[in-house]
């Protein structure tokens, strides 16, 4: 379960790094605790918490009247060494995650930028002027802009746990600011892309900055990092679930992936609390949240002395209580994973594609074969997500799409409503038909496009069945 990456954890470590890095220097003053909650976008507890390690350690002092200030004071080759051990443990990480974004993000981006009004506009255009504010603390703000008309929760947690990861660093170190200054910012050409609905320039520049950025991150690690590592290189790592507070959710996702791997088939029971306790290492009480999460969706049923039953398809609808804030949250968690993969896969497929060697496009071909061969059409397109998450070239990408292909999992309830115009076989035989032709001929050619509309389509189909259920949240998902 996680315990390392708590966010007070992940704050704590981007304000020490920008203090270890001179972007704050002796003296200088620290966002305050409601600042700094709106920017990293986490509870004032949070901040709170991170703060009083920082002090508790030496580095700021906290009073009522001035807030947060640093209190060490480093030399110039001092913070040269803190870059230089920072970078030396994490450069394959830096470069790795550098190059995921265009991928990962290129397309969301783009839609983020269409759907932003005038007045977010003028927002993102100020925050890039605005001297006061450091450049990576301006970033996030920006970031926040572009990527808030997508609505999508789930997207903006991936967002900013890669930009703490790679832009906050980055961006602490002066040399690297120049990639943003005024009159070199792409960020301005973006606005008047976006003011003049140029949108098919708009995708150029876009995925021009995410190469410039890795770029320019590549040749910082060439040029100034010398120093060797002083252990195992820092790679990027992200779970949507990071608070304590929601174990339940990760240890329901694990229940929910045994479930449809048939570790645990319709009508068994299982484990007793005390066992998946044990089992979890988590407590009794997070256990009991977890199944009564599971019973909402109907997934579960407990029943006095017997224990918790896992439910057939055919009876979930039954059991399913929406009425219940927990259980639509998470179905809601299930439509944004997969509208945050239906932004990406097109460009994920290509670069996946383009990647494999002999041995991987037979595994592939066998793959969807079996599919084929055991009738299970409908699962195509998932199947093909898996395969991704083991062989896409980079390790943040397949780090994202381990994670948002498990909140597909929530969608549990969805997989026993079909609409009347599903016929599954008709529908989904002749996708199946042309990516397995694209392994066998080991020829991707309009792989990715197939790809993404058959994943819009999975995506429509999703929210039409939230809307049935009275989720109409979903609909403000946008493609």
């Amino acid at each position: 379960m996680i315990n390392e990456n708590e966010l007070q954890q992940v704050i704590y470590n981007v304000l020490l790094m920008q203090i270890r890095f001179g972007a704050y220097r002796y003296g200088a003053r620290l966002p305050t605790l409601e600042e700094a909650s709106q920017l990293f976008l986490v509870s004032i507890d949070t901040v709170r918490a991170a703060y009083l390690s920082l002090k508790q350690e030496g580095y700021i002092s906290l009073s009522r009247s001035v807030g947060a200030s640093v209190r060490v004071l480093y030399t110039s080759e001092e913070i040269e060494q803190h870059i230089q051990a920072f970078y030396a443990l994490r450069k394959d990480g830096l470069i790795d995650v550098s190059r995921s974004m265009r991928p990962l993000f290129s397309h969301a981006q783009c839609i983020g930028f269409q759907n932003a009004s005038p007045e977010t506009l003028d927002k993102i255009q100020a925050l890039s002027s605005d001297s006061r504010l450091l450049p990576s603390h301006a970033m996030i703000r920006i970031l926040q802009h572009i990527y808030g008309s997508l609505d999508n929760d789930l997207l903006m947690r991936l967002v900013w746990r890669i930009f703490m990861f790679f832009q906050a660093p980055f961006l602490s170190i002066d040399q690297n600011i120049k990639h943003f200054e005024e009159e070199a910012n792409p960020l301005f050409n973006m606005i008047r892309l976006c003011r003049n609905k140029e949108w098919e320039r708009l995708r150029i520049a876009v995925e021009d900055f995410q190469e410039q950025l890795s770029t320019a991150l590549i040749g910082f690690c060439d040029k100034r990092i010398m120093m060797s590592p002083a252990g195992k290189q820092i790679e990027f790592h992200w779970y949507s679930y990071e608070k304590a507070s929601q174990l339940r959710y990760s240890l329901g996702m694990e229940i929910l992936i045994s479930v449809n791997r048939g570790l645990y088939p319709a009508g068994s029971f299982l484990p007793s609390l005390d066992k998946l306790s044990k089992e979890k290492h988590v407590s009794v009480s997070t256990v009991r949240r977890t199944l009564n999460l599971l019973n909402s969706i109907g997934v579960t049923k407990s029943i006095n002395g017997l224990g918790t039953r896992i439910l057939s398809q055919e009876e979930i609808a039954d059991n399913c209580d929406l009425t219940q804030p927990v259980a639509r949250r998470r179905l809601l968690d299930c439509a944004q994973g997969l509208q945050a993969i239906a932004l990406s896969c097109k460009d994920v497929a290509e670069l996946t594609a383009a990647s494999l060697d002999s041995e991987a496009i037979c595994q592939f071909w066998q793959h969807l074969d079996l599919l084929k061969q055991t009738d299970r059409y409908e699962l195509t397109a998932f199947s093909i997500l898996k395969f991704f998450i083991h062989h896409a070239p980079f390790h943040a990408v397949r780090t994202a799409y381990a994670e948002l292909f498990q909140q597909l999992m929530w969608g549990h309830p969805l997989r026993g409503m079909r609409t009347e115009s599903e016929d599954l076989k008709a529908f989904y035989l002749p996708y199946l038909d042309f990516f397995a032709g694209c392994a066998k001929r080991s020829d991707f050619t309009g792989f990715p496009d197939k790809l993404e509309e058959l994943i819009l389509f999975e995506f429509k189909s999703m929210l039409e069945k939230l809307d049935v259920l009275g989720i109409p949240e979903a609909s403000s998902l946008l493609f």
